[in-house]
């Protein structure tokens, strides 16, 4: 869906609107709406096509289906007040807290821009889960472009990967394409071996090896562990084979088709 929910004046018209741009034309979308609001998938039809109204707490269980940030479910409650106030000063007021939001977006939107490279700040926030960065990487296989896929994938809630989104959107990490898909973007990811944020970035990867260990399923994984004593001459041999087939192994990775998402640690070091 090209269109957010900010370039709507009618939130039934924005509902038919992201229907449509699920796959295949939003085919069993209407049901899955009423099963999430506990509701007949009638009372969906009549709501989008007629003049029922969603109550309150239907819009917010609606948030929850759709994934919307708290900017998003704040619009979108204001485009259902909208649609039920009966007088034109509450249409004014409502209008102008809409108008607010949007200024408000606008001013944000100028800020950020597009970015070729992450500030201090975007970096804190980006490497302070590994969410951003496995959602990141998940934009380059077309299966994992839309945020339904990223969260059913990662077992996480689409609202909070709505949120990675949205900011990944915001510093040019990725850009929003046609139907709701997700694509990377054109600002580039740098963290040098100085950063204060490297032994952030490399806990967090490794926390998540922790717990593929922990999850004890057979699959395909490979864990590998042993303290050792060596030479200083052939921990140095050892350092130098892991550098070089390192590099072979970057290669591959320049190389290789994006089908499946890897987590790729490698420790070795003096205790």
């Amino acid at each position: 869906m090209n269109n957010t929910i900010f370039d709507f004046k009618n939130y039934k018209l924005y509902l038919q609107s992201f229907i449509e741009s699920r796959p295949y034309a939003g085919r069993g979308v209407r049901m899955a709406m009423a099963k999430h609001l506990s509701s007949p998938v009638s009372h969906i039809s009549q709501i989008l096509n007629g003049k029922s109204q969603l109550t309150l707490d239907q819009a917010e269980s609606m948030n929850d289906f759709i994934g919307h940030t708290q900017e998003e479910a704040q619009f979108f409650f204001l485009l259902i007040e909208l649609e039920k106030a009966s007088t034109e000063a509450l249409r004014k007021r409502l209008f102008f807290q809409m108008q607010q939001i949007l200024e408000k977006r606008l001013i944000l939107k100028d800020r950020l821009g597009v970015k070729q490279t992450l500030t201090k700040e975007d970096q804190i926030e980006f490497y302070s889960s590994w969410i951003y960065g496995a959602i990141h990487v998940m934009l380059t296989i077309p299966k994992f472009q839309r945020k339904e896929s990223i969260a059913h994938h990662l077992n996480l809630p689409i609202k909070r990967v709505t949120e990675v989104l949205h900011f990944l959107k915001s510093v040019g990490l990725c850009v929003e394409k046609n139907n709701g898909r997700f694509d990377i973007g054109s600002t580039h990811l740098h963290l040098g071996a100085d950063s204060p944020l490297i032994s952030k970035f490399h806990t967090n990867w490794r926390i998540k090896a922790i717990q593929a260990l922990e999850k004890n399923e057979p699959k395909d994984d490979l864990h590998y562990s042993s303290a050792i004593t060596v030479s200083a001459e052939d921990a140095f041999k050892i350092k130098s084979l892991i550098v070089k087939h390192l590099e072979e192994i970057k290669k591959i990775i320049r190389e290789s088709p994006a089908e499946g998402v890897h987590c790729f640690n490698i420790d070795f070091y003096q205790l």
